[in-house]
């Protein structure tokens, strides 16, 4: 069931997919949020990313650390977004 699920969700998102491309970008940098703090594996992997994803959209990506209960501030953070 579980799997059905997320081959539905994903589905749906590669549909979707160009629509939103088509939409262009804001004109503010992007903001990736990290639900760990600064400083350990998570964060290095995060700012690789950041950079590939910055040179590949032509926007500049800003690693963001919210960090504390089991990645419920991140998730906050990201919803009030």
């Amino acid at each position: 069931m579980l799997h059905r699920r997320t081959f539905g969700l994903a589905t749906a998102g590669l549909l979707a997919a160009p629509a939103l491309r088509a939409q262009g970008f804001p004109a503010r940098p992007l903001r990736l949020v990290v639900a760990f703090p600064p400083g350990g594996p998570t964060d290095v992997v995060a700012r690789i990313l950041a950079e590939r994803m910055g040179r590949e959209l032509g926007q500049p990506v800003v690693v963001g650390h919210r960090g504390g209960a089991n990645g419920n501030i991140a998730a906050e953070a990201v919803a009030k977004s």
